[in-house]
């Protein structure tokens, strides 16, 4: 009853016209940890890493098998925008490699925006990529992802959250999977929130990202998030559009699987 009462007067003092989704959404989680003292999501994040983990190996060997690099790149990020919609929390279920080859060919099919042939040219000319993951679970599928765009020749810096905030990707999550046997390195935001809040944010990660080549942003908290200002170079957008209002602003229907580079305002495309 506590968590309902203080909810509804958060909500009447927060939600308004001008409110960003990410950031309530961030707040609205923190104080339900607040007042019970703990991380409701800690178990399901610890068995959807497991369940990840387990279809990774398949998921490799689909990537590989691929002979052409601009070929492999593709389906690696195709894989990337699949964990995007992929219920790993799901108590019960297994993947088999079929079923694997079909989430790919569904990822295609509903792919409505389709910039990836523009994100492997960036990643061939960035000297550094930062990658701001997105669940627990779909990490591990990011980092397919990962190791094809580090064959470019980019480092990746892997980005987590600092804190736990909803079923995201913490330092816990990181080490889980072993996230630094993929990544060059691997840092948090340095605060609990969904997306990027930079003015909550450590220095560390404010330098970085503010300094950042090509920013890889997976999913829709970092794209109501990361909308919110001009980026300072191009970010890549890989998620599935959810909930109407983000479809309306990409321009898609929604349930759709977007992989889109927006560019700053000014830009030389």
């Amino acid at each position: 009853m506590a968590v309902v009462s203080a909810m509804t007067d958060f909500l009447g003092e927060a939600f308004n016209s001008e409110s960003v989704p990410s950031h309530i959404g961030t707040d609205r989680d923190l104080l339900v940890q607040r007042i019970t003292g703990k991380d409701p999501y800690r178990e399901l994040k610890t068995q959807s890493n497991a369940m990840a983990l387990a279809i990774l190996p398949d998921l490799s060997r689909l990537t590989e098998e691929v002979e052409s690099p601009d070929g492999r790149f593709r389906r690696a990020a195709l894989i990337a925008a699949a964990a995007n919609s992929i219920e790993f929390d799901v108590a019960g279920r297994e993947f088999g490699l079929d079923e694997l080859k079909h989430v790919i060919d569904s990822v295609e099919s509903e792919l409505a925006i389709d910039d990836i042939d523009a994100f492997r040219s960036l990643c061939r000319g960035a000297k550094q990529v930062l990658y701001l993951l997105d669940n627990a679970g779909e990490l591990v599928l990011d980092m397919i992802l990962i190791r094809e765009i580090r064959r470019l020749g980019p480092r990746v810096v892997a980005v987590v959250k600092g804190g736990p905030v909803l079923n995201d990707a913490t330092a816990t999550d990181a080490a889980e999977v072993q996230l630094e046997t993929c990544a060059d390195e691997v840092m948090t935001t340095g605060t609990a929130a969904i997306g990027v809040i930079l003015e909550r944010s450590s220095e560390e990660f404010r330098s970085i990202f503010e300094s950042a080549e090509l920013i890889v942003a997976k999913g829709m908290g970092n794209y109501e998030s990361l909308t919110e200002f001009d980026p300072s170079c191009p970010v890549v957008h890989i998620m599935r559009t959810k909930c109407p209002p983000v479809a309306q602003h990409v321009g898609v229907p929604r349930n759709r699987n977007v992989i889109l580079v927006r560019y700053p305002k000014k830009w030389p495309v």
